[in-house]
């Protein structure tokens, strides 16, 4: 009788256990889902009127989105987006030679804005060297999304927003 009460009890935190990884899984997939819904070709400009270009494609069986960002002088950069556990992530893969990394807040379902913060980052010269230090990305309608990157140097940050139009 103890025995069948302890698996009883043991089988219930573990059904407990997964329905919350599961709940936690779904906001995130909702959240990576509503990324995935800016698959496709782009262009953009910045607030200087320079013109970029942005593709959007699921890598790795759909687990990760690359976005290749690159203006007319053939300058790109790269950035993976992918979730983990109730955020989402990215590493951006910077013209200047270093990879900050990203993280959301917890995502809520229906979210058309995520606010990625720094967590830190790869092959940073120094401490004051410049890097990206967080972004914004915001789904404005199936056609058209924007991405505020705050660039940080000698402590100082630049904010820079480039809006972008679904090329048809």
């Amino acid at each position: 009788m103890r025995k069948a009460i302890c698996m009883i009890a043991v089988g219930a935190i573990a059904v407990g256990m997964f329905a919350g990884r599961a709940g936690s899984q779904s906001k995130t997939a909702s959240g990576f889902d509503r990324l995935k819904t800016l698959v496709g070709e782009w262009q953009g400009t910045s607030p200087k009127g320079e013109v970029f270009t942005s593709t959007i494609r699921p890598v790795s069986n759909g687990t990760a989105l690359e976005e290749t960002f690159q203006n007319s002088e053939d300058n790109q950069m790269v950035t993976l987006y992918t979730p983990d556990g109730d955020r989402l992530l990215i590493t951006h893969y910077c013209s200047t030679g270093n990879q900050p990394r990203m993280q959301t807040v917890p995502v809520k379902a229906g979210q058309k804005e995520f606010a990625f913060s720094f967590t830190g980052v790869s092959n940073l010269k120094s401490p004051a060297a410049g890097h990206m230090q967080n972004m914004t990305l915001q789904i404005v309608d199936d056609d058209h999304f924007t991405e505020q990157w705050i660039w940080r140097e000698n402590g100082k940050d630049q904010t820079e927003t480039f809006r972008f139009a679904r090329k048809k």
